[in-house]
């Protein structure tokens, strides 16, 4: 496997620690590096002297005191807003560890401006982080889809994860009805999807295949409604699931399934989006022909 490289956001908060801290395990798991990323910005840096090279030092300090030296990278200072430091320095990164809302703290149900936009805008996937305390040690994996190819995008990095940590894999659809739909006709929807899963187990899953449960479900409630309680009622350790990211609607604001889901649960959560690489997956798409 390749090795995994990690970008921490930070803005020297209590809550954007967190984050420093998820990455550092998840390092240690994926023998991968973090690098730590601070954007500068004079006015709000309290250190009298305040300085590129003062927000180094304090920066790698930080990192130091937080991070096992086997595992630091990069310490990157930059002068840019922060979302534009982010998005341009995690084109070179494989994973993006953030807390859910920084400097300022704000309600449960929001993610925090700068981490919002960096979901839908972020190249590699971004994880989320919402309990710090239940991720390690990693045994259980929800994965959310709808079937798309955005959605493919996120089995590979669950896949892997699973495989280095021996976690199982949930693989869940929500199939929403109305009362009026007939019932033959919904049942054998539920049996296409359930061979359809079969079929994805073998593709993508195939070194964990026995570790890898699915259920295409149906539920009369809203597709993120029925998600949320099953993630309430099962202890995930993570949550992986795609978006619409930068082609669709601004999604935490408009209320879809994806953005909903993060502001209304207390699991960690990795997203994807259209245009987070197919690194993932090249090896369970190698000789496989499409659907």
């Amino acid at each position: 496997m390749k090795k995994l490289t990690i970008l921490v956001p930070t803005d020297f908060s209590e809550i954007s620690l967190k984050a420093l801290r998820v990455a550092g395990k998840m390092a240690t798991l994926v023998d991968g590096k973090v690098s730590v990323l601070y954007s500068f910005e004079k006015n709000r840096y309290e250190r009298s002297d305040s300085s590129i090279e003062t927000a180094k030092e304090d920066l790698d300090a930080l990192v130091s005191s937080h991070l096992d030296a086997s595992v630091k990278g990069e310490c990157l200072v930059s002068e840019h807003k922060p979302v534009d430091a982010i998005i341009d320095v995690a084109k070179e990164y494989d994973l993006v560890v953030m807390s859910s809302h920084g400097r300022t703290g704000i309600s449960k149900l929001m993610l925090g401006s700068v981490t919002e936009k960096v979901v839908r805008l972020s190249k590699p996937p971004v994880l989320v982080v919402k309990n710090e305390d239940s991720l390690f040690p990693l045994n259980k994996i929800l994965v959310t889809t709808d079937f798309s190819q955005n959605a493919k995008n996120s089995y590979g990095l669950a896949a892997k994860l699973a495989e280095l940590s021996d976690a199982s894999i949930h693989l869940l659809y929500a199939v929403t009805y109305h009362s009026t739909e007939p019932a033959t006709h919904l049942e054998a929807y539920v049996r296409t999807k359930e061979k359809k899963f079969r079929s994805y187990v073998e593709r993508y899953f195939p070194s964990i295949a026995d570790r890898v449960t699915y259920e295409a479900k149906l539920t009369k409630k809203s597709a993120h409604e029925f998600i949320t309680r099953h993630i309430s009622d099962n202890e995930y350790n993570l949550v992986v699931m795609a978006t619409l990211g930068r082609t669709g609607l601004d999604y935490l604001k408009m209320g879809s399934t994806t953005g909903t889901v993060i502001r209304n649960v207390d699991t960690n959560v990795i997203i994807t989006n259209p245009v987070t690489g197919p690194d993932w997956n090249e090896v369970a798409e190698e000789n496989v022909e499409e659907d």
